[in-house]
């Protein structure tokens, strides 16, 4: 079977560059004080997720802002007998994963709008206009927006936060919220926002290119990240330039995955079929894995491990050497969307179900399979919290894959 209804809203939209100028407007939100660290959520200096505990919180995609995919603490079913619990009706799909925080799910819709839900009540607690990849930073959910904007709600009330305004850009991927600033990027800028204000800086102009963007760039010790077509850009935040690019040998797309960081190295899928592992401070490659297929999936870092996918079969791959530490095809039929790693446990998600693996070994702990008669077919990666994985659905509902 190869239609393949779980698409990431990334893919089937996509990006193209574009020259434009810009109108920068006034506006503002007033915030609270951010605590937290520049390197992500958990304030380390390293930007290690594991060095201060999330709870079962699962924030934003990739659960930290390296988008190592890995909540250590997060815990989802014991597997041995399991239902799809229907929750709300969401009016659209929803292509990207949703973010839990305090026990509130947030979740965008092609509907145009992005929800905040009681899941035990199954009640819908606010629902605002705008949506794109959610991005849970110190009381409000972030996101991208069609037009050139980002949406920001207060999680609590759905309060609206007013940024600038920003007029004639294209190509706005997922925001990566620091200490007291936003990091976003256009197909042109890189834009540095102010939390408390929403006012806009350019930090840099980058080159122009053809092709898609990465949808989730990653941040780690003053650097950000990203991927434009088949070139990744590290840039360095503090001094606003280009540090370095890199491009595989025979210019395979990196834009497809979106890459993580863990431990200095940055880890990303090609269509030149291979994993690459690149130094984040050098920009240059570690080592490279052939994988023999296009995987467009991004990878999960977690235990010095990194957990890729392809039609059939999930992979570990050392990510000190490039070598194999596991192979199970023991896995629900179909393509894999990003698999995610909590509680030692690894998820790998396909439009026909779910099944789960430990994350050292690779043996299959449980797998869900969504019955022939549903009419059930998952299209984002789930987000695992307080025992339950929830999981959007192409019937327009937001299931949790709980214990029954």
């Amino acid at each position: 079977m190869t239609d393949r209804n779980a698409q990431t809203r990334r893919r089937w939209l996509g990006t193209c560059t574009g020259v434009a100028a810009t109108t920068v407007l006034a506006g503002c939100f007033g915030s609270d004080d951010d605590t937290s660290g520049e390197n992500g959520d958990n304030g380390t200096d390293d930007g290690d997720p594991d060095e201060e505990s999330l709870g079962e919180d699962w924030p934003m995609y990739g659960v930290d802002v390296q988008n190592t995919a890995h909540q250590p603490d997060a815990t989802g079913p014991e597997g041995d007998e399991l239902t799809a619990r229907p929750i709300v009706d969401l009016q659209g799909n929803a292509f990207d994963p949703p973010a839990v925080v305090g026990g509130t799910v947030y979740v965008p819709s092609t509907s145009g709008d992005t929800y905040a839900i009681d899941p035990e009540r199954e009640e819908i607690l606010w629902r605002r206009e705008e949506y794109g990849v959610p991005i849970v930073h110190d009381g409000t959910v972030y996101g991208p927006a069609d037009g050139g904007q980002m949406y920001g709600y207060d999680t609590d009330t759905g309060d609206k936060w007013e940024p600038e305004e920003i007029e004639g850009i294209n190509g706005l991927v997922a925001p990566v919220p620091l200490d007291e600033k936003i990091l976003v990027a256009s197909n042109e800028v890189i834009w540095e926002v102010d939390i408390n204000t929403g006012e806009y800086a350019r930090l840099i102009d980058t080159p122009a290119f053809v092709g898609s963007s990465t949808n989730v760039p990653v941040y780690y010790s003053d650097m950000y990240y990203i991927a434009r077509s088949s070139v990744l850009y590290g840039i360095d935040t503090e001094d606003s330039k280009i540090e370095w690019t890199y491009e595989p040998d025979d210019e395979g797309r990196l834009s497809d995955s979106n890459p993580a960081i863990s431990g200095g190295t940055l880890y990303v899928n090609s269509r030149d079929q291979k994993l690459h592992a690149i130094d984040t401070d050098s920009g240059e490659e570690d080592w490279e894995f052939d994988t023999n297929s296009n995987i467009e999936t991004s990878p999960a870092v977690a235990n010095g491990l990194v957990y890729t996918g392809h039609w059939g079969y999930i992979l570990a791959i050392d990510a000190e050497t490039g070598d194999i530490e596991w192979r199970n095809e023991n896995i629900v039929s179909g393509e894999p969307l990003d698999i995610v790693v909590a509680d030692g446990m690894c998820y790998v998600t396909t439009r026909f179900g779910m099944s789960v693996h430990d994350a050292t070994s690779g043996d299959l702990e449980w797998k869900y399979e969504i019955p022939d008669e549903s009419d059930i077919s998952f299209i984002a990666s789930p987000a695992i919290s307080g025992g339950t994985a929830y999981v959007p659905s192409s019937d327009e509902t937001l299931y949790a894959v709980e214990d029954a």
